[in-house]
């Protein structure tokens, strides 16, 4: 199958621009990136959502490889390389009906390559405030276009993409169950013969639990409640809670000042609640100690991460402000292979959003010491591969295998967590880069440990980096580090590759 070259990407990136911060495009869509108005999940893009540069191209791999895939079936001329990269513009800025009603195919079809070039230049208006009209950026996009699909130099490599879909996207239907007072979700593939991909445990009965889940499979058409008389298939069971972890304090929780903190309140008990929702990556602004709408927001934002949407009332009284401290966590120091690094493994539960709750653990001296929970690659495309398999721009989380741990990296000084981020929007204040080193090789790069900063900004999970869900997880980390300065990280996804630590 065909595939997009670099050099159709770089002509699409030209002409779509990147935007990390979603805006309203001439035509009024909500749209992020390289021109992304659905994430890989079939999720509109929202007003307010940022990603990261990272995401950005990886939303723009996978769409253009949607369009090859629609480009291929369309097209039964042969085509070259830079014909293919042309098509695979068009299609994206236009979406393959308009390519499948034009004569433009028709012509080529026909092999009337100079007919087919022809057409382009006719594709040139768009639908703003309601009228067609001939927008300037279009002509020059489809003249770019033409130009490329003439060209006689030679085209550029086709950029390897791994085009088999996640479990998650494998799903063609879903099926509800009863199992004492817990729901639980069966994912299918097929229709006759179908094959059960995951079997999903609700851990609450609410009605935004349900919906987090089915969102988690773009391409499931149906739901059907199962007739009670009928067992539950058998299989891995993975539980799901749209509720956050509980937040593990390193240090005694501050006590409760003894009133109610609403929207207008001021004084130093609002200043140490806007310290901590910052801590918790809720509130990003400037501790000032005045109770405004950026904080009200930032307490609805928590409220509905630990209670619920129908909790969420902006009102901090003494449970809400007990959960912002949370408790301690009791680690048992079990024994483990080896001395000191750090061990990467997948839990049987998953996120509000779909990914995998995975398990940081820091082992010291042969045993395990502290642990965080934290997730790795996009929500719909959790799917857990040894090195030599996972390919660059899958989404996918970190392979399986041996990591090198570099320094400790600050955009803006030395334990600075609240001053500049990082130019690459998404990374937040601190990062920890990643190398492979075993076994053999893999096509991933660019692997860091961060902050998920773009979580409570409608875009989730990472591009296959190890997300942190927030400071006060990442100062734990960072103590980790200076502790011991470990340099290895075991990534173990069960899959037989993971070498033994030494």
């Amino acid at each position: 199958m065909m595939q997009i070259s670099q050099k159709g990407l770089d002509l699409i990136k030209k002409f779509e621009g990147l935007y990390l911060t979603a805006y309203l495009d001439p035509a009024g869509i909500p749209t992020i990136g390289y021109g992304t108005i659905r994430y890989p999940n079939g999720q509109k893009v929202k007003l307010g959502n940022e990603i990261t540069e990272q995401q950005a191209e990886a939303y723009l791999l996978d769409e253009c490889s949607k369009f090859a895939q629609k480009v291929e079936k369309l097209v039964t001329a042969s085509l070259n390389q830079n014909q293919f990269d042309a098509l695979v513009s068009f299609c994206y800025n236009l979406g393959d009906g308009a390519l499948g009603q034009s004569t433009l195919l028709k012509e080529l079809n026909k092999a009337n390559y100079l007919g087919a070039a022809n057409e382009f230049p006719r594709w040139n208006k768009a639908t703003v405030k309601g009228k067609l009209q001939v927008l300037n950026g279009l002509v020059k996009r489809r003249a770019e276009e033409k130009a490329l699909f003439e060209s006689t130099e030679i085209g550029g490599t086709p950029i390897e993409v791994d085009t088999t879909p996640s479990p998650q996207e494998q799903v063609t239907w879903l099926e509800g169950y009863r199992d004492g007072d817990k729901n639980v979700i069966v994912a299918w593939k097929g229709g006759t013969t179908s094959e059960v991909i995951e079997i999903v445990t609700l851990e609450r009965p609410n009605k935004e639990d349900l919906i987090a889940v089915l969102q988690q499979y773009p391409n499931a058409i149906d739901f059907r409640l199962a007739p009670k008389e009928n067992d539950i298939p058998k299989g891995e069971r993975i539980s799901f809670s749209g509720k956050a972890q509980p937040i593990i304090s390193p240090s005694t929780p501050i006590p409760f000042p003894g009133r109610l903190l609403v929207r207008g309140a001021e004084g130093e008990d609002v200043k140490i609640l806007q310290e901590r929702l910052r801590e918790l990556s809720y509130y990003l602004e400037t501790v000032h100690g005045l109770f405004d709408i950026t904080t009200d927001e930032a307490v609805r934002a928590f409220q509905s991460d630990y209670f619920g949407v129908i909790e969420a009332d902006g009102k901090v009284g003494e449970i809400t402000w007990s959960n912002l401290w949370g408790k301690p966590q009791k680690i048992t120091p079990e024994t483990r292979k080896g001395k000191t690094y750090l061990r990467l493994t997948k839990t049987k539960r998953k996120d509000g959003h779909g990914c995998f709750i995975l398990q940081l653990e820091y082992i010291k001296d042969g045993k395990l010491n502290d642990r965080l929970e934290v997730c790795s690659g996009q929500p719909n495309k959790q799917v857990f591969r040894t090195g030599k398999n996972s390919k660059s721009g899958s989404m996918e989380p970190l392979p399986e295998g041996k990591w090198f741990i570099h320094n400790i990296l600050w955009a803006d000084g030395k334990d600075n967590y609240h001053g500049k981020l990082f130019a690459v929007k998404g990374l937040g204040p601190v990062t920890v880069p990643l190398s492979y080193k075993e076994p053999g090789t893999t096509g991933r790069s660019a692997i860091e440990i961060h902050i998920d900063w773009n979580k409570t900004k409608g875009s989730p999970g990472t591009v296959g980096c190890i997300g942190v869900s927030n400071v006060t997880d990442y100062k734990r980390l960072v103590t980790w580090l200076r502790e011991t300065d470990p340099r290895d990280l075991y990534v173990d996804w069960g899959l037989g590759t993971c070498p033994e630590p030494s």
